[in-house]
């Protein structure tokens, strides 16, 4: 019985080492998706923190407007009250609950501006962490396909093929169903990079040359 040629073990070697490495990117699939799924659930919990900050912010700037009114009110009536002054402390008196309430007022709408301003950036955040939800969901939910993908279609070679699960690359053409690859693809199966045909979907490898 003829020897194999001397340079087949080695490729052999490094299709089972390419094999394995495909199973273990396949093995990864599930722990990526956790990473990725964290990565949603986050999201997620900072978009509800920013909707319950805006609940808050908008509760204060009510109770302070408010306030505001109940002090306009109370305004209006200690001028009344300073119309009808019986004397002149009395007066006074009126007269000094009006500038202490217009204080007051006036640092109640530095106050309700403020938070309105608060309003409108947590508004904008939450704009941004919505389409960042979504954008982290639709990446899950791609990966969690491509990981079922890659599980699926790595057993169904397997199973289907068996043995010849294994394609050689001759002269730029997967010999299995004979469609001629790209040139740079070529290159790469003859620099040791694994690679599937887009056809068949089996595994590549450069042919041996004869010796």
């Amino acid at each position: 019985m003829s020897n194999p040629p001397s340079n087949t073990l080695p490729e052999l070697n490094r299709l089972h080492v390419a094999i394995q490495e495909v199973q273990e990117e396949i093995d990864r699939g599930p722990r990526l998706l956790k990473a990725r799924h964290n990565v949603t659930l986050g999201k997620q919990e900072d978009l509800e923190s920013q909707k319950l900050k805006l609940k808050q912010l908008r509760l204060a700037a009510d109770q302070k407007s408010l306030q505001l009114k109940t002090n306009e009110a109370k305004i209006v009536d200690l001028k009344g009250k300073l119309n009808q002054a019986a004397s002149n402390r009395e007066f006074d008196i009126f007269k000094g609950q009006i500038e202490a309430d217009k204080v007051a007022n006036s640092v109640l709408e530095d106050e309700i501006l403020e938070a309105l301003e608060k309003i409108d950036g947590v508004q904008v955040d939450i704009k941004k962490l919505e389409a960042e939800v979504v954008a982290a969901q639709a990446d899950e939910n791609k990966f969690s396909a491509e990981v079922d993908r890659k599980r699926g279609g790595h057993r169904r070679l397997v199973q289907a093929h068996g043995a010849g699960a294994l394609a050689a690359v001759e002269n730029a053409t997967c010999t299995s169903c004979y469609v001629r690859l790209t040139s740079q693809n070529a290159v790469s199966i003859l620099s040791g990079t694994i690679m599937f045909c887009r056809t068949c979907g089996r595994l590549l490898f450069a042919k041996p040359e004869e010796a």
